[in-house]
């Protein structure tokens, strides 16, 4: 471990608390590994092989690919959430101490998860099941974003600069009830409805965010 850096006004100095990385670093390898999820996401996504009249077994193929297209676009605005949200998260920390790197890493582990649940929606659409476990997935990430916001919040030496803690404390407000009550209904709908309709329930969390920050005007994205 190496000893917390702490920007002041009048230079650098050394603090009673032990930072192992940078905060710039831990988000270097966090996109990353958003990059290979986003990656492995389209893969799914097969060229269609036809023969004779080609027209019409590719327009058969491609409404076919249906599935995987909408668990692909799902799928990839909901990593860019969950990017956000620990980009920002970065932004008003000055390092990262050992609980700070062991969330950070939950996280990835599960975001890496993302393109398998991903996957099994488009390869088996018709089964409510499989939307359960894209929705836990979803939940899980959603609940380490703010499992790492709210530890941020709580350690003052993690904090770049003083006051824009208020900023994390926000998006904690909303990440907490928001995200578990979006599984809720996509898993609901799954079973009631349609497994297709269901998975889309999560394009209504970055709406639910829109409209938030149109009622908390002072929240930044």
């Amino acid at each position: 471990s190496i000893p917390l850096i702490d920007r002041g006004e009048k230079g650098y100095k050394m603090s009673d608390k032990f930072m192992i990385t940078t905060s710039e670093r831990l988000s270097a390898l966090f996109d990353g590994v958003i990059a290979i999820a986003i990656t492995l996401l389209v893969l799914e996504l097969k060229i269609p092989i036809v023969q004779g009249n080609a027209e019409f077994q590719l327009n058969d193929a491609l409404r076919a690919q249906i599935p995987e297209i909408v668990a692909w676009i799902i799928s990839f605005i909901l990593i860019a959430r969950i990017w956000q949200e620990q980009h920002i998260i970065c932004i008003y920390t000055s390092g990262c101490d050992r609980w700070s790197i062991i969330l950070t890493f939950c996280l990835l582990a599960a975001c890496s998860l993302i393109p398998f649940g991903s996957h099994l929606v488009g390869k088996y659409p018709d089964t409510p099941f499989v939307v359960l476990i894209f929705s836990v997935l979803m939940v899980v990430n959603g609940l380490l974003v703010a499992a790492l916001a709210a530890y941020v919040i709580r350690n003052e030496h993690l904090h770049r600069e003083r006051g824009q803690v208020i900023i994390l404390k926000k998006r904690l407000i909303y990440l907490t009830p928001v995200i578990p009550v979006v599984g809720a209904f996509a898993v609901l709908l799954a079973y009631l409805k349609h497994p297709l309709i269901g998975v889309s329930m999560w394009l209504i969390e970055p709406l639910v965010l829109f409209i938030y920050h149109q009622v908390k005007g002072n929240v930044k994205t």
